[in-house]
């Protein structure tokens, strides 16, 4: 099975790899940087570097093996370097941060819960359920937020195993999506002191990594569901 490079190591961008299967315009890899998407976030964008050419990788799956789109032949046994869009990569790992401390703030102040989540490069979707929430309560969300990104927290993973996981029902953020189980464990994300929860996604080494993030539209999508969209200050 794949090696998945990112679980690791978020900011390894470059690699070597063999071509162990290929499926129609899809090839699997020994091992990989490309996160497969999940989470809301979105999978990886790149390029596989073989025998003198560049292919352009446009999407990237897990399915038993992580399967990369690209958009040439390669054939398997094939020695590949792949290489990721890492502005993008970057962009897309502090926006899964800031998704991070907005459902926990959101927890915290208002028992709020994550019903869906769309991470953008230049801007990000945060769907919560937020029962006796309004418009007028968004600046104080907002400088909530960006307090805790502004403290320079560090941020780390753990795993635990399967077992462990089902009797620890406060790592589950989500009323939807359920964490993914590799071998048996659970990946842990931890903002130190903040915060934990089950996430196979990327995110940068602290929330002062994340920057400045602003509420730039507010969505009533019923009693206690709301939508919140968010943008982030460049990266410094």
């Amino acid at each position: 099975m794949t090696e998945r490079l990112f679980l690791e190591d978020a900011y390894q961008r470059v690699f070597e790899a063999a071509v162990i299967a290929v499926r129609d315009d899809r090839v699997a890899l020994s091992r990989t940087a490309f996160y497969p998407g999940g989470g809301g976030q979105p999978a990886d964008q790149g390029w596989l570097s073989v025998g003198g050419r560049r292919l352009t990788v446009t999407d990237v799956r897990a399915e038993g093996e992580v399967w990369h789109l690209v958009d040439g032949d390669v054939a398997s046994g094939a020695e590949v370097r792949g290489e990721l869009d890492w502005p993008r990569r970057y962009a897309l790992m502090r926006a899964h941060a800031l998704m991070h401390v907005v459902n926990t703030v959101a927890r915290e102040r208002h028992d709020g819960w994550i019903t869906g989540v769309q991470l953008g490069v230049e801007r990000s979707r945060i769907d919560l359920r937020l029962d006796g929430f309004s418009r007028a309560l968004l600046p104080a969300l907002e400088d909530a937020v960006n307090a805790v990104l502004a403290a320079g927290l560090a941020i780390g993973s753990t795993s635990v195993s399967e077992e462990e996981f089902r009797r620890r029902p406060e790592l589950v953020r989500t009323l939807e999506v359920t964490p993914p189980v590799v071998d048996g464990r659970v990946r842990v994300v931890e903002i130190a002191g903040f915060d934990a929860q089950a996430c196979g996604g990327t995110h940068p080494h602290s929330t002062s990594e994340v920057g400045v993030a602003r509420i730039v539209r507010f969505d009533n999508k019923g009693r206690d569901n709301k939508r919140i969209y968010w943008e982030l200050e460049p990266a410094r």
